[in-house]
């Protein structure tokens, strides 16, 4: 087993090097002294994000979330948007459209029920912007949209926020029902295609 991890920790670092994607040409300068960032060049105009979340849906105890597998997975997108110029430099807009694979729990027979499988969207809205470090951080809002499950709400609002380093991300997301009291969250870890700085 332990050579298994070996070999998927390879993998991700081989993928990981091959996927470091270069910056664009500058389009504002970095004032005097300071480095350009990925947000002083032109912005890639796609970026891909691969993730694997943790949630706790259909689980009443927060906790019990420890004792139960909820671990899901999914592919987003992330299309750019221009701004006005006084945005760059520090923060890029875009629109961004996800499928989601997660698990959750529905209440047929004993507690938590039944662990079935949801396919969800989250379209929305993202900035992503830098923070004084090598972090970059991004958050943003839209709509959450559940396809195929019966028992719980289909739909929602949620508010993400989150930080990367060098294309890995680690995220949080918020998820609010309209006329309902629950609120999820749900914490993802994944590698965004993004222009890397190494500087």
């Amino acid at each position: 087993m332990r050579k298994l991890y070996y070999y998927i920790l390879l993998l991700c670092v081989i993928v990981f090097a091959a996927h470091c994607r270069s910056s664009g040409p500058t389009i504002k300068q970095p004032r005097s002294g300071m480095p350009a960032t990925e947000f002083n060049r032109e912005p890639a105009k796609l970026i891909p994000w691969l993730y694997a979340n943790k949630s706790s849906r259909g689980v009443d105890r927060q906790s019990d979330v420890g004792f139960f597998n909820q671990v899901g997975g999914g592919i987003g997108l992330l299309y750019n948007s221009k701004l006005d110029d006084q945005w760059d430099g520090h923060k890029f807009f875009y629109y961004y459209l996800d499928v989601d694979f997660s698990p959750q729990y529905i209440p047929v027979g004993a507690y938590p029920g039944t662990k079935e499988w949801t396919i969800s969207s989250y379209p929305g809205v993202l900035f992503r912007t830098y923070t004084p470090l090598y972090f970059k951080m991004h958050f943003g809002m839209g709509l959450n949209l559940r396809y195929n499950q019966l028992y719980y709400d289909r739909w929602g609002v949620y508010g993400l926020m989150g930080l990367e380093l060098f294309g890995l991300t680690s995220t949080v997301i918020f998820i609010g029902h309209p006329g309902q009291v629950n609120w999820e969250t749900e914490y993802r870890l994944g590698y965004m295609w993004a222009p890397v700085e190494w500087k």
